[in-house]
């Protein structure tokens, strides 16, 4: 294995796509079928989120954790030179991945350049929280998967461009530069090409059942149990979620065609890993870490479907914004976020620019905060993530009591769900959506998880009705796919 390279250089290129968004699904089509396809697919583009789509394939390096193992398995000569198996938290897997900073044009176009792709599963936060051990659950993936990218395709979808990015490292700036140049230029002459997700036929039943690990009576006897232990002082609100299993020999690939077409979302993802394909169109941002040091974090809690007819669907939004509990579950949450990003903020950064603020999607509406703060010096990306994970729209508050709770009233691993999927940038850069509205194929079976905030004055019933909402997409989505492969 090669020493650690001490540099290295980035080289990008613009794509000539004549199709536009047509091209770009024709390229990440060209890519999925290879090994390690990740696609983080910007599907509903807006103002705020969702800009630039990423994607990729061919990782020089696959990392996966469980607890303190980590087990790292070398495709090609890459940046770093990771150990095979190594002691450590999920995040010490993603630095040793990471390449030192780049050389390169500045500034650049897109926000990722390379680095690392993957998934930070709930129960890695294990290792830096003294919590109750999580259930035996013999379908438990990896606590994190990862992996490392030096060839990557971005889309930008306001101004309708692509791109084509080289990481490369080498001994020396010049040769690190140089090799980046060969590689992009490698990239730009071997596009790949092949048809997008397919879609599916609209008369498809509209929605499917599984197995769950709660039903609506169990559900309830657990929401009985979080209100004693609010009524005893013990916590706020906690955050209470179930799977539900669902045969599924269809095609992901046509699954996430199917959610990006009815579910747009700005988090939507794809990602081949090693035990299963993850297929989500998550809403909601966990963590953004800009390369000048800026955080920022947009909680989501507080539902409502859309409506069937125009007057329907305003008065439902009325409704969500005028909610006193989901605006009070709101809050719980905001100060919860604010506290996380203080342990690694410049002293009075923290500031909520957006409070409750009502966000549209295809099927539901939802009531989203924005959190800000800067990172102060001598801290990182990495340290952001710590200090901040899980992700508290997903746990309750006070963050370890809820969680602490849960764990008894839960009767399987979240996995992936509730966890962060995305990005770290090999300038220091990090963006991870929270993993909901997805669904994690393997042997199959798709599990997919669902639930909600339970705070005091919560009604066992809405709640169980809202977790149906929110997962209503998904199912109907893995409904018509399955349908489509037979």
């Amino acid at each position: 294995m090669v020493a650690p390279v001490p540099t290295s250089a980035v080289a990008i290129r613009r794509i000539p796509l004549a199709e536009g968004t047509a091209g770009w699904l024709r390229l990440v089509g060209g890519l999925h079928g290879r090994p390690g396809f990740f696609w983080l697919d910007s599907a509903q583009v807006g103002p705020r989120l969702g800009r630039t789509s990423f994607a990729g394939a061919d990782p020089w390096a696959t990392c996966r954790v469980w607890g303190q193992r980590i087990e790292t398995r070398v495709h090609r000569e890459g940046p770093t030179a990771p150990p095979a198996d190594a002691v450590g938290d999920a995040l010490d897997a993603v630095r040793a991945l990471l390449p030192p900073r780049p050389e390169g044009p500045e500034p650049m176009p897109v926000p990722f350049i390379g680095g690392v792709v993957g998934v930070l599963g709930y129960e890695a936060g294990d290792c830096w929280e003294v919590l109750p051990p999580p259930p035996a659950d013999p379908d438990a993936l990896p606590d994190a998967t990862f992996l490392a990218v030096d060839r990557v395709y971005a889309f930008d979808h306001l101004e309708g461009v692509a791109w084509a990015i080289a990481l490369v490292a080498d001994r020396s700036r010049a040769l690190a530069a140089a090799a980046a140049e060969d590689a992009v230029e490698a990239m730009l002459h071997a596009l790949p090409d092949g048809p997008g997700p397919p879609a599916a036929d609209a008369t498809v039943p509209p929605s499917c059942e599984g197995v769950r690990g709660l039903d609506a009576a169990a559900h309830d006897k657990a929401v009985c149990q979080v209100h004693d232990a609010i009524r005893a002082g013990d916590l706020y609100q906690a955050c209470l979620t179930h799977r539900i299993e669902v045969p599924f020999t269809g095609d992901p690939w046509q699954l996430h065609g199917i959610l990006r077409e009815r579910n747009p979302a700005p988090f939507a993802a794809y990602l081949d890993l090693p035990d299963a394909t993850l297929v989500g169109s998550s809403p909601e941002r966990f963590l953004q870490v800009t390369p000048d040091g800026w955080l920022e974090s947009r909680p989501i809690k507080g539902t409502r479907p859309r409506g069937k007819t125009p007057e329907h669907d305003r008065a439902l939004r009325d409704e969500l914004a005028a909610s006193e509990k989901d605006r009070a579950e709101n809050v719980m949450i905001v100060d919860l976020v604010r506290n996380d990003l203080g342990r690694v903020a410049e002293l009075g950064s923290v500031h909520v620019p957006e409070h409750c603020y009502i966000e549209p999607h295809p099927t539901v509406f939802q009531s989203v905060s924005t959190v800000r703060a800067h990172l102060r010096q001598g801290r990182d990306a990495l340290d952001a993530v710590r200090a901040s994970f899980p992700p508290g729209s997903m746990t309750g508050a006070p963050k370890l009591a809820a969680m602490s709770l849960l764990r008894s009233l839960e009767t399987t691993r979240r996995g992936p769900y509730a966890g962060a999927l995305g990005y770290f940038d090999a300038r220091g850069a990090v963006d991870l959506s929270v993993v909901i509205r997805t669904a994690i194929v393997r042997d199959a079976t798709a599990f997919v998880h669902t639930g909600g905030g339970i705070v005091a004055d919560s009604d066992a019933s809405e709640e169980w009705a809202e977790a149906e909402v929110k997962a209503s997409a998904l199912l109907s989505a893995l409904a018509a796919a399955q349908a489509a492969s037979t």
